[in-house]
């Protein structure tokens, strides 16, 4: 995970997913505040260079600056996340970690398959393993537009997958590939995008938090 002032702005597309995080105090920030902020730092334009709408299902749509590029936004209290995707629909989504009855859960809400994996995990595993497959589901739901409607919380994700940032295919369903980069400690967080991303590493940056973002093309101190 680098710094913003590690790394030459603007974003030149390298990798075909770019994942921004920063945290951030309020319990609900204004996503379409962070898209723009997000999308400016990374192509070294300022945050009104960027436009923000909504499809009807939701999803944001960025134009001005930014128009082409497609985008995801998820945040909990301390943490938000933006991806931002150069070939095709992205979606990120993020969870803080935290005590659940996760075997008890993924009875309610997964399939067979996966609450039967997760029951076969240790008691202090299984609720960062189950966050880790709740945050996929809700990445590749990002993807489609459609959240968890129609089914969502039956996708296969991938089951045991090590952090890591290569965009990798789901077992059985090649429609999406999904990483689970690194996240700052106490945190949980999954990338989904389509087959355009196949075989990709997406890049992530931590943002300085708003108050402290230096403007684009200043010099970094």
């Amino acid at each position: 995970m680098s710094d913003v002032c590690a790394r030459t702005l603007p974003w030149v597309h390298p990798s075909p997913v770019l994942v921004l995080l920063t945290r951030t105090a309020e319990r609900h920030p204004a996503g379409a505040a962070l898209l723009r902020a997000a999308a400016g730092a990374a192509l070294g334009v300022t945050a009104e260079q960027v436009r923000v709408g909504r499809e009807p299902s939701g999803r944001p749509v960025l134009g001005g600056a930014a128009r082409g590029l497609h985008a995801s936004v998820s945040h909990v209290p301390g943490l938000s996340a933006v991806a931002l995707g150069s070939r095709g629909p992205v979606g990120v989504d993020v969870e803080r970690l935290r005590a659940v009855p996760a075997a008890a859960l993924a009875r309610r809400w997964f399939g067979a398959r996966e609450a039967g994996w997760l029951a076969g995990r240790s008691e202090t595993e299984q609720p960062v393993q189950f966050l880790r497959m709740w945050t996929q589901k809700e990445a590749i739901g990002k993807v489609l537009g459609t959240g968890l409607a129609d089914g969502g919380l039956l996708r296969p994700v991938r089951l045991g997958a090590p952090a890591g940032t290569a965009l990798c295919p789901v077992p059985g369903t090649p429609r999406f590939y999904i990483a689970l980069p690194p996240a700052p400690e106490g945190f949980v967080l999954a990338v989904a995008s389509g087959p355009e991303a196949a075989g990709s590493r997406l890049e992530v940056v931590m943002l300085p938090p708003p108050a402290e973002r230096p403007d684009p093309g200043a010099a970094c101190p």
